[in-house]
């Protein structure tokens, strides 16, 4: 009677096995999800063992924000330091400058004197 049962299972896991694969792809998920949240408690739990009982969260908050402004600072200033130590606008610019110049200085003035 078993093996009957048995073969009748399996008949139905063979006319179903896209459901039995994809339930069983989702078991495995579901045991990644697990093992991964029991991960993360771990990290969380060693981190805050590892930090100091009388740790002001609100200077923390703080401190984040002054190493924030200080970056956009630095980045600012560096930005700068670059737009000064770039000479490839300026050399075009000085270059249409004197050819500006040379045409001014080789073009005879067009004029005509009337009258006496």
């Amino acid at each position: 009677m078993t093996a009957a049962i048995f073969a009748s299972y399996i008949v139905f896991m063979m006319q179903n096995l896209a459901i039995f694969v994809a339930i069983f792809g989702l078991f495995l998920c579901n045991l990644a999800a697990f093992w991964a949240a029991l991960r993360v408690g771990a990290r969380v739990t060693k981190l805050k063992d590892s930090l100091p009982a009388d740790l002001d969260w609100e200077q923390v908050a703080k401190l984040t924000g002054d190493v924030a402004g200080l970056k956009r600072q630095i980045t600012a200033t560096n930005n700068r330091m670059n737009g000064f130590e770039s000479s490839k606008g300026r050399a075009i610019d000085a270059q249409a400058a004197v050819q500006a110049l040379a045409q001014q200085q080789t073009a005879q003035p067009n004029v005509t004197y009337l009258g006496g």
